[in-house]
């Protein structure tokens, strides 16, 4: 599991734990139902302190 961290958006400041078969890819896609959206990994990859711990920060992709 990997800590995702997301900048902009309707997830701003959200913290998620996400299974490393959901990051293989270089998008994040939300389809609902609550949030919309698709975010990318910062690059090059960084790190957020958060509450849960170190997160990656994944931002929106407008």
């Amino acid at each position: 599991m990997t800590l995702v961290f997301h900048w902009g958006g309707p997830r701003h400041g959200e913290v998620d734990e996400l299974p490393a078969e959901s990051l293989l890819s270089s998008t994040l896609v939300y389809d609902g139902p609550k949030w919309f959206g698709v975010y990318e990994q910062f690059q090059p990859v960084r790190k957020q302190p958060t509450a849960q711990g170190q997160a990656e920060v994944w931002v929106v992709r407008e």
